[in-house]
């Protein structure tokens, strides 16, 4: 197996068309965890520079209302970081919680596999932003509907869960509890003084 252009191509393919499938061969890989992580954070790096272009070219206004929250790409790694970890753990934790037989490196394999897709799909919303900004929104909108696809059948395949629909149920059940930490993560990280500020 060889990273190229070509293999990533076939993969996002494959992961459309089949995310359960796509998933499975995606283990069969064999990563070992350290990939995961390192792959984990670049995802993070890479998803903090381009939300920091497309802050750079929205308009005055939108700029003024996210100012604070985007003051800093450090903060902002730091915040995609957060999510990524809870995501990870929270695939893995609630899962097994719940019967499933997925271990932490698979889990930090296939929420990298993820995040690169969503990356491709930010890029993308980052051209159309520059060419035709409607169709922007609409990626967005498209992307958001794509992570929660991608996430039920790949935490269903993680733990051999049979019942998209419940694996999709326990999701938003979890992401809704996750939100109250996060809002008090974000509230924290905004109001602590960053080095170098």
């Amino acid at each position: 197996m060889e990273l190229t252009p070509g293999f990533l191509m076939r993969m996002m393919r494959d992961t459309l068309a089949a995310p359960r499938v796509a998933a499975s061969t995606i283990l069969g890989f064999g990563f070992a965890p350290v990939v995961g992580w390192l792959s984990l954070l670049l995802m993070a790096v890479a998803s903090t520079l381009l939300t920091h272009v497309s802050f750079a070219m929205m308009p005055a206004d939108a700029q003024a209302f996210w100012g604070t929250a985007m003051g800093s790409p450090l903060r902002t790694a730091m915040l995609q970081w957060v999510v990524l970890l809870l995501s990870v753990h929270a695939i893995h934790k609630v899962g097994r919680k719940l019967g499933g037989k997925g271990d932490l490196g698979d889990a930090v394999v296939l929420v990298a596999w993820l995040q690169f897709i969503l990356l491709c799909v930010q890029i993308a919303q980052l051209v159309a932003q520059a060419l035709v900004p409607p169709l922007a929104d609409l990626l967005g909108i498209l992307g958001l509907v794509l992570f929660l696809w991608l996430l039920t059948n790949f935490t269903a395949q993680l733990h051999g869960f049979k019942s998209l629909g419940l694996v999709f149920l326990g999701i938003i059940l979890t992401i809704f509890s996750a939100s109250v930490v996060l809002a008090f993560v974000f509230a924290m990280v905004i109001g602590a003084p960053v080095v170098g500020e």
